[in-house]
């Protein structure tokens, strides 16, 4: 967690300087018998050298390829410093593996997981048989000559296995002459294999998937490209290309690109116009429109959305019972004692009777109430069908962030998982869904990627329903898919534009509508005596004082910092800090840093982390190997094919709190209920999380939101407007009011993007 940990000699892998050290540098050459992570996430190696003595290294992960496994040979080079504890310990500037040589093999074939069923006994037979000879078979793929002495299943797994190792060296020797750092050569070997040096020599400018133009560039010129060679000109125009597509662009204008292409290819003189001439006609660049160009990936992958959505729009679902739909609107409106508007009505009995369509409108419109009728009339349809026939029909509704399937969940009564986890389960635990309706909740955070990876794993027999609002931020990866659909005139959609909670105490509906339809606002002043109660509100503030004035503001709301162990009652009040930025005072590095220090100062310390008993914690990747799930008699639930343990995971974005320690770390528990122990390990995928990003938010809800408003490139009205909306009862704005307003009445930055994609359907 950057920031938080706090480094101290004498811990595990870390050295205590010497005053007046100086060593040498040193290259060891180590048969590796074990491997530790040490608790800032590098690799302490301990193996034998030539001599058989047990010495140890640190090696960062930045400096090693891939991770070392019991049982190789790696050479680590750098520099010997003598360690309180464990005694002289290399520090790596770079650690790579070798081929085993002489009797290593033996340790290597007995204790390296890419070799099973092969122990001490068999690897020592083997020795025994062939000697150093054995090289030569497992090189030539001698299998019979193997085989004879372990049997045909471990000679091949030895020869698979070598051969993958071999293979692997290789790529790293070569590309470590080039300068090429270990992980950079460690991702080329994973990408491309034995093939990667021939990929590599052909055009060096291939490195540019995995490591920076200008690192790659001065590479190629100094083995003596020409600053005209026609796959540096290519390069630079795919180049330009990734910069823009990670702007969030899909395309981009001709003209712009020309402009970056000439920043890339300096010193070179030429005329930009050649070297797009040059990627265009080789087939790596396209050009949808005249005056767009793209790359050839982002058009296969935006033709891949409009094929697979236009294959549900033409295709006919059967003829539904329209008597089923009406009678569980009924329900709904009965158990929910409201009644659907003539929009809501008429996006249920489309939805259940297209393969694909959209469904819009701003905050309060009763996009959630639409859902929840749906999948009531979704799951009184699939009633009528036989018995057999329901097998592998599943209605889901999917979100991006945790909290925002928590509350679709609750809202609906129907489980609802997020996006990574659905594809998760598809890709990687053979989950075979064969039909019925995914809903995409929040549509618009949706990107082309993101649409393209999920659509790819579906029958066609899936129907899609795509329900959000266009006047949120776009989503964070590129392109702006959903925002398309809304204004394709092939693809069915309902538009909900009644606000059903104009009149609530809160008001925040309101606001909300008049800065998506960009219209000044005038808010009251923010009273600290009365801080929770509901309404949008302006804390006035100059520049400088915002960060101070939002930090006043969670004061008035949470009051002041809890008892020892009485944490819970300030997570109840569920106040969030959303902001535009991360550094600078009012950005949430800042703002948390000063809130964990103020409120968790009375609770139990975790270690040295940086966290308490108590603190807000926000995770910031997928990882599925947390939060291990049980059965109702409380035994783990495991993988009938594998045996491993099936997880709920933990989500990027989500939401926690460190409940309590564990000896060997921490309990956290996250808003969408998963729960686990997370070590020193995991501090790198989770930072605090008092105070986060609008575009961490965009999808969940608070019972009360402090916003502090600075002027930023990112601050636009979709970003306020999202900020405003993830508020339940209260809403307050820290900043100047001019500002808002000029920002609420200028066209927003962020629905700019460039895209070709298009659905123009029959």
């Amino acid at each position: 967690m950057a920031g938080t940990v706090k480094r101290r000699g004498g811990a595990e892998g870390q050295t205590v300087p010497v005053l007046g050290e100086r060593s040498e540098q040193s290259s060891w050459e180590l048969a590796v018998t074990s491997v530790h992570t040490s608790r800032f996430g590098d690799n302490v190696i301990i193996g034998r050298d030539g001599g058989g003595q047990l010495r140890r290294a640190l090696a960062p992960a930045k400096r090693t390829p891939r991770d070392p496994a019991i049982g190789e040979t790696w050479r680590v080079t750098g520099r010997v410093r003598p360690h309180p504890e464990f005694g002289p310990q290399l520090h790596a500037d770079v650690a790579l593996p070798l081929v085993t040589e002489g009797q290593a093999i033996i340790r290597h074939l007995a204790t390296d997981k890419r070799f099973p069923g092969i122990g001490w006994v068999t690897a020592n037979r083997l020795w025994t048989a062939f000697g150093e000879a054995i090289y030569d078979r497992i090189r030539d793929r001698e299998l019979k000559p193997l085989a004879d002495v372990v049997g045909a299943e471990r000679a091949v797994a030895i020869v698979d296995g070598f051969g993958i190792l071999c293979d692997e060296v290789e790529i790293f020797r070569w590309l470590d002459r080039y300068g090429v750092s270990p992980r950079v050569a460690g991702a080329a070997a994973r990408v491309w294999g034995l093939g990667a040096i021939e990929r590599i020599k052909a055009d060096p400018y291939t490195m540019t998937l995995l490591e920076a133009w200008r690192d790659v560039d001065a590479r190629a010129l100094r083995l003596g490209v020409a600053l005209d060679d026609h796959r540096r000109l290519a390069a630079a125009v795919e180049e330009a290309l990734a910069v823009s597509f990670r702007s969030g662009h899909m395309a981009s204008p001709a003209p712009v690109v020309k402009q970056l292409v000439g920043r890339l290819l300096m010193p070179w003189n030429g005329d930009p116009a050649q070297a797009l001439d040059v990627a265009l006609s080789s087939g790596r660049v396209v050009s949808p429109t005249p005056e767009t160009l793209q790359s050839r990936a982002c058009r296969f992958i935006e033709d891949e959305v409009r094929r697979l959505i236009a294959e549900r729009v033409r295709r006919q679902p059967p003829a539904s019972d329209g008597k089923r739909i009406i009678d569980a609107i009924a329900e709904v409106e009965a158990e929910s004692d409201y009644r659907l508007t003539e929009a809501q009505r008429e996006a249920v009995f489309m939805a259940t009777s297209c393969g694909v369509c959209v469904i819009s409108g701003g905050a309060g419109t009763g996009k959630t109430t639409a859902i929840r009728a749906i999948l009531a009339a979704l799951e009184a349809l699939r009633d009528t069908l036989p018995v057999g026939h329901r097998d592998g029909i599943e209605h889901l509704q999917v979100a991006l962030a945790g909290r925002a399937v928590r509350r679709i969940g609750e809202a609906t009564g129907r489980p609802a998982c997020t996006l990574s986890r659905l594809v998760h389960e598809i890709e990687d635990a053979g989950r075979k869904i064969r039909g019925g309706t995914i809903i995409f909740d929040e549509a618009s955070m949706l990107d082309t990627p993101s649409i393209y990876r999920v659509l790819m794993q579906l029958p066609p027999e899936v129907n899609l329903i795509f329900i959000g609002d266009p006047g949120q931020l776009p989503p964070i990866g590129p392109g702006l898919p959903f925002h398309t659909m809304v204004k394709a005139d092939g693809i069915p959609a309902v538009t909900l534009d009644v606000v059903h909670r104009q009149d609530d105490a809160t008001g925040i509906p309101a606001v909300a509508s008049s800065v998506r339809q960009g219209k000044p606002v005038n808010l009251r002043r923010f009273d600290p005596n009365v801080a929770l109660s509901p309404g949008v509100y302006l804390f006035p503030a100059s520049k400088e004082e915002v960060a101070t004035k939002a930090l006043a503001a969670f004061r008035a709301m949470c009051g002041p910092a809890p008892a020892n162990g009485k944490s819970s009652a300030l997570h109840d009040l569920d106040v969030q800090i959303l902001t535009q930025v991360k550094n600078g005072p009012a950005g949430s590095k800042d703002l948390n840093r000063a809130i964990e220090a103020e409120y968790m100062v009375r609770q139990p310390k975790i270690e040295d982390w940086g966290l308490s008993v108590g603190s807000k914690v926000i995770w910031l990747r997928n990882d599925y190997s947390k939060a291990p799930q049980f059965d109702a008699a409380g035994n783990p639930v495991t993988d009938q094919a594998t045996g491993e343990p099936i997880c709920s995971g933990f989500m990027n974005g989500s939401l926690g709190v460190l409940k309590k320690p564990h000896p060997k770390g921490a309990w956290v528990r996250f808003d969408d209920g998963a729960e686990d122990m997370i070590t020193v390990a995991d501090l790198e995928k989770l930072t605090h999380g008092w105070a986060i990003s609008v575009h961490k938010a965009q999808g969940s809800a608070f019972r009360r939101v402090i916003i502090p408003v600075v002027r930023s490139r990112l601050l636009d009205r979709t970003m306020l407007y999202t900020a405003i909306t993830r508020g339940i009862e209260t809403v307050v704005l820290v900043g100047d009011l001019d500002l808002i307003n000029e920002i609420v009445t200028s066209a927003p930055k962020s629905l700019s993007r460039e895209t070709a994609l298009r659905f123009e359907l029959e």
